[in-house]
C-alpha cells in the first residue's frame, strides 16, 4: 500500500496536467471601468465575447484583475497557459507627465513576465487585440509615443488586411487558401481604433523590427499604412489591431461587423491558433475552479454597444477568494 500510494498520486498529477493541456486555462486582464454605475474606484471589466471566442476553441477562462498585488498577479501568471490584452480605451500613461498609470504598469509587469518566461524556456503565449496590441507592442519597445492617435476612418469599420509578403508568418501559415485571398477583398475584419502603429515604425525602430515582426498591415482613409497584425519570431506573442472576437459574438454594436461565413471562419481559425499555443504551455492549475469565469454572471447593460460584460470588483484580492466571489455575486 505504501508503494501504490505515490504511485496514485503520480497518475493523477499527470491525468491532470494531460486534462489541461487539452484544455488550456487562458486569464484574460480586465481593465478600469468607465462605466458610470460600477465606477473605476470598485470596479474593473472585461467584455464577454473575448471569453465565448476562447471558450468556443476549448479554453476555459479565469479573469485576471488588472490591479492585483504583484504577488497574487504572479500566482496566477505561473498557473496560466496563457494570457490575453482585451481591447478598449483606458490609459497606460498619464498624458500629461507620461508617466505610466497603474494599468499601464501592470500590463508592462504581464509583458516582461511572459518575455521572461519564454527566454527561460516557458513556452508562455500572450495575445494582444486593439488596445492590448498596442500595449505589447509599446511595452516591447518601451516607448509609448510610437503610438499615435491619427488613425483616420478606422473606428467601426470592415476593412480589409494586406499581407507583408517579406516575413512568413507563423499566425497565418495554415489559413486556408481562398480565406488568404479574401483577407486582402472581403472586408473580413472588423477595426475599432484611432491610434495606430505606422508600419515604417516597426520596420525600421529597434527593438521592434526585432522583437515584433509585421504579418499584416492596413491604410486608413489618408492613405497611412499601419499595422494591423503582428508576431514574435522568436517567443509565441501575437496581436491584431483588428477585432476577431466581435464577428460571432457582438450583435448590439452600432457599427457594422461582418458576421459573413468567411468572418467567422477567419475568427474561429484565429481562436483554434492560439488555444493551441497555450497548449503547449506546461503549467497545471489544480485549484481552477475558484477562479474560472464561470463563478461570475456576466451582465447585460441597456443601450450599451456589449452584448455581456463581466465587472470584477476592485480591492479583493486573491487573498480572500471567497469573498472576493461573494461580494460579486451579491452586488446585484
Amino acid at each position: 500500500m505504501n508503494l501504490l500510494y505515490p504511485l496514485l498520486i503520480t497518475f493523477f498529477a499527470v491525468l491532470a496536467s494531460s486534462q489541461q493541456y487539452n484544455s488550456p486555462i487562458i486569464g484574460i486582464v480586465s481593465i478600469p471601468s468607465d462605466y458610470p454605475q460600477y465606477p473605476e474606484a470598485s470596479w474593473s471589466y472585461l467584455v464577454g465575447s473575448y471569453v465565448k471566442y476562447l471558450q468556443q476553441a476549448g479554453a476555459q477562462v479565469v479573469p485576471v484583475p488588472w490591479d492585483l498585488p504583484q504577488d497574487e498577479m504572479t500566482f496566477l501568471l505561473d498557473r496560466l497557459n496563457g494570457v490575453l490584452f482585451t481591447g478598449g480605451s483606458a490609459d497606460f500613461d498619464d498624458p500629461v507627465t507620461g508617466e505610466l498609470t497603474p494599468f499601464g504598469i501592470s500590463l508592462n509587469n504581464i509583458v516582461q513576465y511572459v518575455i521572461k518566461q519564454n527566454k527561460n524556456g516557458k513556452y508562455y503565449p500572450l495575445w494582444g487585440t486593439c488596445m492590448g496590441f498596442q500595449a505589447i507592442a509599446g511595452f516591447i519597445a518601451q516607448n509609448l509615443t510610437y503610438l499615435t492617435k491619427d488613425c483616420e476612418g478606422c473606428h467601426g469599420v470592415n476593412k480589409n488586411n494586406f499581407w507583408n509578403t517579406n516575413y512568413q508568418s507563423r499566425l497565418y501559415s495554415q489559413l486556408d487558401k481562398d480565406l488568404y485571398r479574401k483577407m486582402e477583398t472581403a472586408n473580413l475584419s472588423v477595426f475599432v481604433h484611432r491610434y495606430m502603429y505606422h508600419a515604417e515604425i516597426f520596420e525600421n525602430t529597434y527593438p521592434l523590427n526585432e522583437t515584433l515582426k509585421v504579418t499584416t498591415f492596413g491604410y486608413d482613409t489618408a492613405g497611412k499604412k499601419y499595422v494591423s497584425s503582428f508576431e514574435s519570431p522568436s517567443m509565441p506573442i501575437y496581436g491584431t489591431q483588428y477585432h476577431p472576437e466581435k464577428n460571432a459574438f457582438e450583435w448590439r454594436s452600432a457599427y457594422p461587423i461582418n458576421h459573413g461565413y468567411d468572418a467567422i471562419r477567419l475568427q474561429q481559425y484565429l481562436a483554434n491558433f492560439f488555444v493551441n499555443e497555450t497548449r503547449k504551455n506546461t503549467n497545471v492549475f489544480t485549484e481552477q475552479e475558484t477562479y474560472l469565469i464561470d463563478n461570475y454572471h456576466p451582465v447585460t447593460l441597456k443601450n450599451d454597444t456589449y452584448t455581456s460584460l463581466y465587472f470584477l470588483p476592485k480591492s479583493k484580492g486573491l487573498g480572500d477568494q471567497d469573498a472576493f466571489i461573494s461580494s460579486f455575486r451579491t452586488a446585484f
